[in-house]
């Protein structure tokens, strides 16, 4: 099965950028620079991977070694999450953890040039907007859905952004739908997503 992992640190000090783009490389994962468009954590600079295993346990044990590396590098750990395909339904239904509220997340990479258009358009349908700061391209967006309730009501909120995106003329270059079957600090999401 393949799970893909984030893991989320403390914001970063320029001088400390480099150092952690490099860790990233020598660790084979993707760095990323989250900037959301608001909330109380703005800024999250993460890792993100994909570990193919059996089954959650043994993908947690190797993304808890990659994790102990970027702790001993002096990066500190603010979040985990796992997520899987969203076919993988059972686990929206029967969650891995006692403590864990699986969701149905889908994200939408869009180029705009009126971020606040943007926000304005997605924002009445569940939409949030952040950016990767890496990114040199400043026009690029994500647009992220977030839905805890049921996949149909996951699926028809997605469609309802992807018409909205179409009547206003704005290509989506990528899209990915997941299901997030474990994530130890949603509260770092507060204020962006409600």
């Amino acid at each position: 099965m393949e799970f893909e992992f984030h893991v989320t640190f403390n914001d970063l000090q320029l001088v400390e950028k480099e150092a952690f783009i490099d860790l990233c490389q020598s660790q084979q994962v993707k760095p990323v620079m989250i900037v959301l468009d608001q909330g109380n954590y703005i800024n999250q600079p993460m890792i993100t991977g994909v570990i193919k295993r059996a089954d959650f346990q043994e993908a947690n044990k190797e993304m808890e070694k990659i994790a102990a590396t970027f702790h001993n590098n002096g990066f500190t750990i603010v979040r985990k999450k796992v997520e899987i395909s969203p076919k993988e339904e059972t686990y929206f239904y029967q969650p891995i953890l006692k403590n864990s509220k699986p969701y149905f997340e889908w994200h939408g990479k869009v180029q705009v040039d009126d971020v606040a258009a943007l926000r304005n358009l997605c924002e009445g349908h569940g939409g949030h907007i952040s950016r990767n700061s890496l990114n040199a391209n400043g026009k690029v967006r994500f647009i992220t859905v977030r839905e805890y309730e049921s996949p149909k009501q996951f699926y028809d909120r997605v469609e309802k952004i992807h018409t909205i995106l179409q009547a206003n003329q704005i290509g989506l270059i990528k899209e990915q739908y997941e299901l997030c079957i474990y994530d130890s600090r949603e509260e770092l999401d507060s204020g962006w997503i409600s």
